[in-house]
């Protein structure tokens, strides 16, 4: 089959079919472009979202996913390599985010879990934070760490048929600590599709370029939750609560 390699006007034009957007300038692909992002976990929800992240042109992005590759890991986390097993999974992730996203994309890969230390250390660069993590621990660290930067935070999760994205506007809607004060009881070993994590996290990264780029609308504190069994989605907003320690961080911020 003979191949005509595309001209350098449409091969050197990357984004143009999503700025057709009615919501997507030259000016919002711009600050994509320039946008660092903070991600914790890549795994079935976190790698589909930082795929499309890379894909859609963001500048940097900075990744923690502890443990090694599992062969069940395979059947869900799209970042990783079915030949590396058993190896570090952070550092196959960025490998892969590399390839796709291309020269413009810078990526930085830990092989553990993220920090209190490092989450703030990055949310001083980051531009916004998104929560990709299994356990709440890490989903509130991140939340708090947002908060106490003046930066938007997304929280994604999903159990089974059930998902949420919540996604913060720090000192003025509510979060995820408004909700879940603290760290409530986990099951590690829970049931995982990959077609409903890769769906909740790329609604997650749709929502995180809106607001990278300027665009709304937003559903600031709405608890967005949708059941795939069910095909039924419900938005709940979460009530800013008076004693809430993030949500004061973030006030003390603003000022």
């Amino acid at each position: 089959m003979l191949h005509v390699a595309p001209s350098p006007a449409v091969a050197g034009n990357r984004h143009r079919r999503q700025m057709l957007l009615p919501w997507l300038d030259a000016e919002g692909q711009r600050r994509i472009r320039e946008s660092t992002v903070l991600i914790s976990r890549v795994g079935g929800l976190g790698g589909p979202l930082a795929q499309s992240l890379a894909v859609a042109g963001v500048g940097r992005i900075v990744l923690f996913h502890e443990g090694a590759l599992l062969d069940e890991d395979l059947h869900r986390m799209v970042l990783m390599h079915p030949e590396r097993v058993g190896e570090p999974r952070g550092s196959q992730a960025a490998e892969t985010l590399r390839r796709l996203g291309g020269p413009h994309l810078e990526v930085h890969g830990f092989d553990h879990r993220i920090t209190e230390d490092e989450a703030t250390r990055w949310m001083r660069e980051a531009d916004i934070a998104v929560g990709a993590a299994p356990t709440y621990e890490e989903r509130l660290l991140l939340n708090d760490a947002a908060l106490a930067a003046g930066k938007p935070f997304v929280d994604a999760a999903m159990y089974d048929d059930e998902t949420h994205v919540l996604c913060v506007d720090a000192g003025k809607s509510g979060c995820l600590r408004c909700l879940v004060p603290e760290p409530p009881p986990w099951r590690a070993d829970f049931p995982v599709l990959a077609a409903v994590s890769a769906m909740v996290g790329n609604l997650a990264a749709s929502l995180a370029l809106r607001i990278l780029a300027g665009a709304g609308p937003i559903p600031w504190g709405e608890l967005v939750h949708f059941d795939a069994a069910r095909i039924e989605l419900t938005r709940v907003r979460v009530p800013r609560s008076a004693g809430c320690p993030a949500c004061a961080a973030a006030e003390r911020t603003s000022r």
